[in-house]
């Protein structure tokens, strides 16, 4: 009986020690994040919390993080201060409004602005972003909404587990590149509330990413996520702060067969219908070309971010009654360079094409797999065809396919849609040939369903600074010496 009843304890113990210990190492390790694309959530949660005075609060996603300059907004608005509260669409819309609300206070302007996309224009939340995001400062954990915490429970042990990898080596998270804490900072290491880093032209292959869908009109934005908004400016009006739903840049490309015009004005009625407070200015002057963007459909390059912070500062002054001309210094548009590769072309009659007109120019598409392809267990897809460079392939070519084993992608191919690669359970090595693999369009699923699959790149080539799916993959990615 008293060793059944020390079993007893002993196991008892052992179950309390567990939580125990995953508390005081997720809480008492000193942050890892703060380097981070995360780790910028903290400063702009305590300028948000310390600001003093009437404030211009923006709340989005990583479309204000890229196109907003704060310091010039400042300069055109002298009576207020200006918070960028927008960073990653990871931690969804949800979690930045839900933690806005620890200084919302009277005389302020809370300017709503989603990228329009399903993710950001939804309930979506992400608890395990949210911890990354507040391992610099967890007095954020007492605005997260009641229905939201069990999640944070759940994802918790899995943040500990990350911290730990973290704090001892094992696994550093990323911190170069424009999607890091020190694209925030300027040349003497100080954190200034916009985005330093410089990206000097649109990465895209053809101008546009093409795996990322805007959405326009009544699907633009989630029944329930509009319920949400509604009972947001609901809450601020009562703080005594003006409440507006506003409108990040879209790249004009991606809005494919329809007309701007028609996909803005459907937009508009639908919002103006169904939100209970004003919209500034309208989605159509926010379509802008191509050559003003980075790495997605939403994303400004430096160049670009003045030419959207000067709209917006426009509309915002319609909308405040400021009639006092802008001064900001517009640019002229950056020149893309042209990098195309020509002469790879073993397994050109493994395929079949399709001659497209795109804003950078003609390319072709790979629409299929003829009956000498479908045999092949390893293929290397042409970097062009009839001397017009080979950009892309659509989803199904290899989706299926339970012969492929192999798959090298040419310097050329600039677009990877989602499921591209479902199914083709014998594909163990996708290899790109790329120099860099920056500005590549990825889907965020663009390798599930092949599970067994690695990508190599070369030698030197990181994915840690490119946007769409490379982050889910990143466990997955391997290397290899170019020959």
């Amino acid at each position: 009986m008293k060793k059944r009843l020390i079993t007893i304890v002993t196991v008892v113990a052992l179950i309390l020690i567990l939580p125990i210990t995953a508390v005081l190492t997720g809480f008492c390790l000193p942050a890892q994040f703060n380097e981070t694309y995360y780790g910028e959530y903290k400063y702009m949660f305590e300028r948000l919390k310390n600001t003093q005075g009437k404030k211009i609060v923006l709340v989005g996603n990583s479309a204000l993080a890229f196109g907003v300059r704060t310091d010039l907004l400042d300069e055109e608005f002298p009576d207020y201060t200006v918070v960028n509260f927008g960073l990653y669409g990871a931690l969804g819309t949800k979690f930045m409004l839900d933690t806005s609300k620890v200084n919302v206070s009277s005389g302020d302007v809370v300017i709503i602005m989603p990228e329009l996309v399903e993710q950001s224009t939804s309930l979506y939340f992400s608890a395990s972003d949210a911890w990354r995001a507040a391992d610099g400062d967890y007095s954020v954990l007492g605005y997260i909404a009641e229905s939201d915490r069990s999640y944070m429970v759940g994802a918790f042990a899995g943040y500990v587990g990350e911290k730990f990898n973290a704090a001892t080596g094992r696994k550093k998270p990323a911190t170069d590149g424009v999607y890091a804490a020190n694209s925030f900072k300027d040349e003497e290491g100080n954190e200034v509330g916009y985005m330093t880093y410089s990206r000097p032209y649109n990465v895209m292959s053809g101008g546009y990413d093409p795996t990322n869908a805007v959405r326009f009109g009544a699907a633009a934005v989630d029944a329930r996520f509009i319920k949400y908004l509604n009972e947001y400016a609901a809450y601020a009006k009562k703080k005594g702060a003006g409440v507006y739903f506003g409108f990040t840049p879209v790249n004009t490309l991606a809005v494919g067969e329809e007309s701007v015009e028609s996909v803005s004005d459907e937009t508009y009625a639908f919002l103006s219908a169904n939100l209970d407070f004003p919209i500034v200015g309208h989605p159509e002057k926010y379509f802008l070309d191509y050559e003003w963007f980075y790495d997605n459909n939403f994303h400004m390059n430096s160049a670009g971010a003045l030419v959207y912070t000067d709209l917006l500062a426009e509309d915002i002054k319609f909308a405040l009654g400021v009639d006092t001309p802008n001064k900001i210094e517009l640019p002229d548009k950056p020149e893309i360079p042209v990098n195309v590769v020509y002469g790879e072309n073993a397994d050109a009659d493994c395929f079949t094409y399709e001659k497209r007109e795109g804003a950078t120019g003609g390319y072709i598409f790979i629409t299929g797999l003829t009956e000498v392809g479908k045999t092949r267990t390893s293929l290397t897809i042409p970097t062009d065809y009839d001397g017009v460079p080979v950009t892309g392939f659509a989803a199904d070519v290899f989706a299926g396919n339970t012969t492929i084993s192999i798959i090298t992608l040419t310097e050329n191919v600039g677009t990877i849609y989602d499921n591209s690669f479902y199914g083709a359970t014998r594909l163990k090595r996708l290899y790109f040939r790329h120099d860099s693999v920056l500005g590549i369009n990825m889907g965020e699923d663009f390798l599930s369903g092949a599970d067994d699959c690695d990508i190599y790149l070369k030698n030197g080539v990181s994915a840690v600074d490119c946007a769409g799916g490379w982050a889910r993959y990143e466990g997955r990615i391997k290397h290899y010496e170019a020959e």
